[in-house]
């Protein structure tokens, strides 16, 4: 683990990190103190008053903090959301601490370090064997290495915060440009599709599974990402014109209805009574809609993996045999092919999933789209097919 006891911060504006930093080495809590942004003008004040945006002052906990919290534009829905800032924190900081737990096998010497500089040490080479080690390390699912999309995910945090230590003259050489690139192409992506069959039987394993559900129901008809659906309130549920519409935030906070069926709602009020919460709209409630066994809202990642691994324990062959495993995000494809099929046009689609770019819609349909247009359809009424 990182000794984080060795990072010294000079400020004493920031004795609420320092201490945290001292105490402790876990990634996830420390992802938690950091999204706290109150100091982040206060950070950027020293630099203003060193002049020509002096980052020498900084060691390199500062610098993720001031990476991930750099604002880009004044309106604020326009920069980086918690979750955002979250995944940003969580990807460099273990970047971070691969770094030090690699250092012999990366070659790179930590004796020395001054003010815990790691960063400045850097170099193209260290990096070539750092992202030599990652393609194979064992930190995926299943012990298993990272699929090409989190593998590309992770390399496009990491380069962006590298070029932001750069522009920042915080080191002196440009050493992101040397990262290898971790493209995902349409054969990298995981299958994700499923049928009505599939989801039905997968509800049907979960009848008397309130919990669980409860969650499959509302993913598998609104479309909606796990994230949003660990956010939503009491209060973000309403009843309009005889349908029930549930307000949800999405990426870059951008903010959608999703409509809520009748017999959806009664898997989200049984949910609630096995929680032992009554059930009743109320727009002055701000409580999780779906809780934890404690009443908290629930972490989206352990939600994400807890539904995974129920739905990987079901006995049926298209689970068992399938090429990756059905995660909650499978639900909002099927949200999308279901759409598609009964008649709703692609950008309303785009619109249900709250989209900014259709094309990441259409990827969500391509797979069913090159089976529907495929040229073998024009062989079912061939003399050879009805010969065989």
């Amino acid at each position: 683990m990182v000794n984080y006891e060795v990072i010294q911060y000079k400020i004493d504006s920031i004795n609420e990190i320092r201490q945290y930093v001292n105490q402790s080495d876990s990634i996830a809590s420390l992802t938690n103190q950091l999204l706290n942004d109150s100091l982040h003008n206060q950070l950027i004040d020293m630099i203003d008053e060193e002049g020509d945006e002096d980052y020498s002052l900084f060691n390199d906990m500062e610098m993720i903090y001031l990476f991930v919290h750099k604002k880009r534009d004044m309106n604020d829905k326009k920069n980086r959301g918690e979750n955002t800032k979250k995944e940003y924190l969580r990807d460099v900081l273990l970047f971070y601490k691969q770094l030090i737990e690699q250092a012999e096998l990366i070659e790179l010497t930590l004796q020395g370090l001054e003010q815990y500089q790691l960063f400045k040490r850097l170099t193209a080479r260290h990096l070539r064997k750092y992202q030599e080690w990652l393609k194979g390390a064992p930190l995926g699912k299943g012990k298993k290495p990272y699929s090409v999309s989190t593998l590309s995910r992770k390399i496009m945090i990491i380069r962006g915060f590298l070029n932001f230590l750069f522009e920042s003259k915080y080191i002196e050489q440009p050493i992101h440009k040397k990262m290898l690139s971790s493209n995902v192409r349409s054969e990298d992506r995981p299958y994700k599709d499923l049928s009505s069959y599939e989801v039905t039987k997968i509800l049907e394993g979960f009848k008397n599974h309130p919990i669980v559900y409860g969650v499959i129901s509302v993913l598998a008809t609104t479309g909606l990402r796990i994230q949003e659906l660990c956010t939503a309130r009491v209060c973000d549920l309403s009843f309009v014109d005889g349908d029930y519409w549930l307000l949800v935030k999405g990426k870059g906070d951008k903010r959608r209805e999703v409509l809520i069926h009748s017999n959806v709602l009664k898997t989200i009020e049984q949910f609630r009574l096995r929680r032992r919460l009554s059930f009743k709209l109320d727009p002055s409630d701000q409580s999780p809609l779906l809780t934890t066994a404690s009443g908290k809202a629930y972490d989206y990642k352990y939600l994400s993996n807890y539904i995974t691994r129920k739905i990987q324990s079901l006995d049926y062959d298209f689970v068992k045999y399938r090429s990756s495993p059905i995660t909650p995000h499978a639900f909002r494809h099927f949200w999308a092919i279901q759409s598609e099929e009964n008649g709703v046009n692609l950008s309303q689609i785009q619109s249900g999933l709250g989209h900014s770019d259709v094309k990441t819609t259409m990827i969500y349909l391509k797979r069913k789209t090159l089976r529907k247009n495929h040229a073998a359809h024009a062989w079912k009424n061939s003399d050879i097919i009805n010969n065989i």
